[in-house]
């Protein structure tokens, strides 16, 4: 690993942990693309490594979320019921 690459390392408790490594030059690309409609004003600050690492945790964590949520919405929905016509 390089100096200013990006180590992502997520582990279920009990398990193994699974690590990515993302390269020095492509988190640079990233920040920049986020960056893209801030201002850097301190208002509307950039992303700094400090707080694009929040970003990127938050990010994974609200992907979870959500997927979750789904899951359980989808679980949830309940099914037409059918019935036999009197005749």
């Amino acid at each position: 690993m390089a100096t200013g690459d990006v180590t992502i390392v997520v582990q279920v408790e009990g398990g193994a942990a699974k690590t990515a490594t993302i390269p020095s030059a492509t988190r640079i690309n990233a920040l920049a693309w986020l960056n893209r409609n801030h201002a850097g004003t301190e208002d509307d600050p950039n992303l700094t490594d400090a707080t694009w690492s929040v970003y990127l945790a938050n990010s994974a964590a609200n992907g979870i979320i959500h997927a979750a949520e789904k899951q359980l919405i989808s679980a949830a929905a309940p099914t037409t019921p059918t019935f036999t016509a009197a005749t």
